[in-house]
This record gives structure tokens, sequence and C-alpha cells, in this order.
């Protein structure tokens, strides 16, 4: 089983297009549960759980806005008590920006290396960015730099983007992780990235090239930039001052 979980808010119109390039998986997509993470939306988004698909679809809301940490964190405990040795965990933004297509890719790429994480990275040599700011696109860089310099893992170029596939025994280490959610938001990516290579021996994390389209999406971006950078600056500092 594939479970792809989706943290959301006020996406409705994006995942309505992302379910459909779910469909168009075929015979993939009736192997897939979506862990649909509403986050308080107030675009209705509830009304997908009418819409029928080829894949499952489980969903779940917050009563209040709790941001992407909580969400990822609701979707990791959903699945706790289904997730067994041979499945796969993929986590993705709702926004339509990440390609569907690459979920077969990516798992393919995972089984050959015998990977334990596969990560759809900007910053590969056929990896593309599109209709994304400058502005943003120096941050990305910024952040590259900054976290392979901290926590260096050989050949890793991604730290904080969110489309990604897990092993099971990763997710189950992180549901047991006291607090690890809390007081955080669009760095959780990178905080679970940077846990995992701390505390478990010979990890093995494999890179897709990801093509970034930034302008298929509705809406603006729910990130806020400036909490982010604090948060970020945050983690790099207290998580390399854990291991000194």
């Amino acid at each position: 089983m594939i479970f792809l979980i989706l943290p959301a808010y006020n996406e409705k119109k994006n995942l309505i297009r992302m379910f459909k390039k779910l469909n168009n998986l075929k015979k993939l997509s009736r192997n897939i549960t979506v862990i649909l993470v509403d986050d308080c939306s107030s675009d209705k988004t509830q009304k997908l759980k009418k819409i029928k698909n080829r894949f499952k679809l489980i969903y779940l809301k917050h009563i209040k806005n709790m941001g992407l940490s909580y969400a990822l964190q609701t979707g990791f405990k959903n699945i706790k008590s289904k997730l067994r040795d041979q499945d796969l965990i993929i986590t993705m933004d709702s926004d339509n920006t990440h390609p569907i297509a690459l979920i077969p890719k990516m798992i393919f790429k995972m089984k050959k290396d015998k990977s334990d994480i596969m990560i759809a990275s900007r910053f590969l040599k056929n990896s593309k960015i599109k209709g994304l700011s400058y502005f943003r696109k120096v941050l990305s860089e910024f952040a590259k730099i900054i976290f392979k310099f901290f926590f260096p893992y050989k050949n890793l170029t991604e730290y904080t983007c969110n489309f990604r596939i897990y092993r099971p025994f990763l997710i189950k280490k992180l549901n047991k992780q006291k607090n690890f959610f809390e007081n955080e938001d669009f760095n959780i990516a990178a905080k679970i990235l940077v846990f995992f290579i701390k505390n478990i021996n010979n990890i093995r994390i494999s890179e897709y090239p990801l093509t970034l389209s930034y302008q298929l999406k509705f809406g603006n971006s729910k990130m806020k930039v400036l909490k982010n950078i604090f948060l970020t600056l945050k983690l790099i500092t207290r998580e390399y001052t854990k291991s000194k």
C-alpha cells in the first residue's frame, strides 16, 4: 500500500487537479490511500470527499488552523496502526506544484537504489524551477548551502522539499518522538530530514530530479517567508548545538 499524505489549507481547486492526475496513474492509483488533512479550510475542501476516485480517500479535518507541521503529524498518526513493512509513505504539497507523474518513477528508483528516503530535488542536473520569484529561488539556494554545511550527507542536495517517499520504519520512529512537531511550520520538512540523518545509522537517501511548476497553482502561497526563515535558522542552531 502507498499512503499519500496531503496537508491542505484552502487548496480545493488545486486538489481537484491533483486528484485527476492521481486517477491517471491507473493501476498504481488503486494501491494508493490518500490522507487528506484539511487544516481548517474555508473553501469547502470537505466536498472532495464526495468525488469518486480510483484511490481510497481518508479525510481528516482540524477544528482550527494549525499549520503544516501539525497537519503532517495528523497524517502520520492516522496511518500508525495501518503501516506494514512493504508499504511506502509519500508526502507532497497540495498546491499542484509537485508533479504527480513523478510518483511511479520515484518509487521505481527508490526500490532500485534500495533507499530509505527518496526526495524530489530542485537542485539536480535535470531539475527545473518554473514560476518562482527570484527572491524565493535565492532563499532556496541559500538554505541548501547552509544545510549541506551543517548537516552533510553524501550527494544530498535537497533538504527542504516536502515531496518525499519514506519507508515505514522511519515514520514509526517519528511517531514515537514526543513534541517533535510542536512550534514548527514549513521548516518541518528540513527538521524531519536532519533528525533522520543524525539518528539513523547508515540511512540511505536518494534523489530524483524535480520540475517545480509554481505557475500551476491557484491562489497565493500559504508560507510566511520571514517566519519560515526565523524557524529554519532556529532549527539549524538548535540541532547543530545538540550535535556538538
